[in-house]
C-alpha cells in the first residue's frame, strides 16, 4: 500500500471536518483532468521513454477528485489538506469516485488500491514557494 493511501475512515472524517464548516457556496471537491496530470509530469520530466516502454490508456476520459479535508492529526496548514480519488464513468457519464462504499459503483471492488483514497497534505504555508508568483504572502 502506498505511504499517501489513507483509511476510507479517515477520508470521511477529514472531509466531513472540513464540509461542517463550509461557508454557503464553498467547493467541496475539485474534478482533475488526468490529461492535465500526465502534461504537469511530462514538463518536469517526471514521465518519460526508456528501456521499459511506457503506455496510457484512455487518457483523455480519466479524471481525478480532490476533496478538501482536514486531518485533526497534521500540525501544518491547519489541518488542511486534499484527500484525492479516482473516478470512473457510469453509464449515464457521470464521474463516480472509486472508493470503497460507493453505492452501485461501475467499477469492481478488486480495481482498488487499498480505500481509494489518497492523502495529499505537503500543504502550505510550510511546503510553500516563496519566490513563485503565485504564492502570495
Amino acid at each position: 500500500m502506498s505511504k499517501t493511501n489513507i483509511s476510507i475512515e479517515d477520508a470521511k472524517n477529514w472531509t466531513k471536518n472540513f464540509q461542517d464548516n463550509m461557508r454557503k457556496g464553498d467547493a467541496k471537491a475539485f474534478l482533475i483532468k488526468c490529461e492535465t496530470l500526465i502534461d504537469i509530469l511530462k514538463e518536469m520530466k517526471v514521465l518519460q521513454g526508456s528501456k521499459n516502454t511506457f503506455s496510457l490508456h484512455n487518457v483523455e476520459d480519466s479524471c481525478i477528485r480532490a476533496y478538501l479535508a482536514v486531518n485533526p492529526n497534521q500540525q501544518n496548514a491547519n489541518g488542511q489538506t486534499l484527500v484525492m480519488v479516482g473516478t470512473k464513468k457510469d453509464s449515464n457519464g457521470v464521474e463516480r469516485d472509486m472508493v470503497e462504499g460507493e453505492k452501485n459503483p461501475p467499477y469492481e471492488k478488486s480495481e482498488l488500491t487499498g480505500s481509494g483514497a489518497f492523502d495529499f497534505s505537503m500543504g502550505c504555508p510550510d511546503d510553500c514557494d516563496e519566490n513563485s508568483p503565485l504564492n502570495h504572502s
